[in-house]
């Protein structure tokens, strides 16, 4: 009796200890498989080529471009070809173009880098890469979904999974203290300061993205019930909603450079309007680019950042996989690397980009949070603290009203 019931504790004992071991094991085993699963699929895409569609307005932004593609040249021996382009829409136009031709494989486009309006569009028009595949790339283990909700919301557009979250930008204005002593911190004294010192403010022109977000900034900083914006624009429903910002446009425009009958380009034009002295205040959505102009040559070094005392606009830029991309896991590979800490790294580097990363430091091994912690910060780069401030995107549908409303009303003189 006694020996029958040793044999059943020790069986017992026995299957317990499988099971323990398995539990133990098995994540590990998980993760075993899938890291050789990946490898089995990176091996398989050696020698192709990808078409990668992305801003290529900036210098410094196309040399990292160029510098991550060379480097998965060398460790997969992927050909990255960076298509730069002026306007995304365009990108996305074509795309949808080739959907309409039933073009479902061999699109032109492989990635492209977008945010915002286009990929509400690309996602309500059916033309991305679906199955929520961010999450099986090896490096997405870097990135906090679970407590960064804007990680996987693109203005306020759920993403579920169809776009790669890539770098962080903020709405910041900079100036040359030399001049100005006390710049304007809200839509109210910058109304003012721009009356009272007439063509020396402008904003680039209307669709640009920063001369929309401009705008944006101004209605979200005026309009009485913000609540509104997070909702899908409805012209009989939201039409009053805009009348803030029109008024302060009204009151304004005269009083900009060259009477607001001409704009900048884009905000790189607007940096040398402010370094030749034509104006006083410049903007951009890079939180280090009066840094990088400041090493550049580009302004004196007595130039300084700063946000609107209540915030200013911030959002995430994403990497997209259009539904009939040619070289779709090239194109993940490519993307896998550009979350990397050590291609997240070199970009939040203000000598390389100074784009502020997507990575969870409290994710890094220590020796990269010790890396993270070391890079320089520009002379004009707002610190993380002053930038605690931030102010959420409207649904995407209010962009294309103000777009319109914009060159309705003030756009014709140009």
């Amino acid at each position: 009796m006694l020996l029958k019931l040793t044999n059943n504790l020790a069986k017992t004992f026995l299957k317990c200890l499988f099971f323990c071991v398995f539990f133990i094991l098995s994540p590990y085993s998980n993760a075993a498989e899938k890291s050789n699963d990946w490898e089995i699929e990176t091996s398989k895409v050696s020698g192709q080529t990808i078409f990668f569609h992305a801003w290529g307005g900036a210098k410094n932004i196309n040399s990292y471009i160029k510098w991550a593609s060379n480097e998965v040249k060398k460790r997969h021996n992927i050909t990255v070809k960076h298509v730069k382009i002026s306007d995304t829409a365009n990108v996305v136009a074509r795309i949808l173009s080739e959907k309409n031709v039933k073009k479902d494989n061999n699109g032109a486009v492989d990635l492209v880098w977008i945010n915002g309006e286009n990929f509400s569009v690309m996602k309500k028009n059916n033309m991305l890469l679906s199955g929520n595949w961010i999450k099986d790339l090896p490096n997405s283990k870097y990135l906090d979904f679970e407590n960064n909700q804007s990680l996987l919301n693109d203005f306020g557009v759920p993403t579920e999974g169809m776009e790669m979250p890539w770098g962080v930008s903020q709405l910041n204005f900079y100036y040359d203290s030399k001049y100005l002593k006390s710049p304007p911190r809200s839509a109210s004294e910058l109304k003012e300061y721009i009356i009272k010192n007439k063509g020396r403010f402008t904003f680039p022109q209307p669709p640009d993205f920063t001369g929309t977000s401009f705008l944006k900034q101004i209605l979200i900083e005026l309009i009485d019930d913000k609540s509104l914006l997070k909702t899908r624009y409805v012209n009989n429903k939201h039409k009053k909603a805009l009348s803030p910002l029109w008024k302060w446009l009204d009151q304004t425009t005269p009083y900009l450079w060259r009477e607001g009958k001409n704009y900048p380009t884009n905000y790189l034009a607007l940096t040398e309007l402010v370094a030749e002295r034509e104006i006083d205040i410049g903007m951009a959505f890079n939180i280090a680019h009066a840094s990088n102009a400041i090493s550049e040559g580009k302004l004196p070094n007595t130039v300084r950042s700063y946000i609107h005392k209540d915030g200013t606009l911030a959002n995430v830029h994403f990497l997209a996989i259009p539904y009939n991309s040619s070289r779709k896991t090239a194109s993940k590979i490519f993307i896998n690397f550009l979350v990397s800490p050590e291609a997240q790294l070199k970009k939040q580097d203000k000598n390389f980009w100074g784009d502020p990363s997507v990575v969870s430091i409290a994710k890094l091994e220590k020796a990269w949070k010790n890396k993270f912690a070391m890079l320089p910060r520009g002379i004009a780069t707002l610190s993380n603290e002053e930038l605690t401030m931030k102010l959420e995107e409207p649904h995407p549908s209010w962009v294309k009203v103000i777009e319109e409303g914009w060159i309705e009303r003030y756009g014709s003189n140009n």
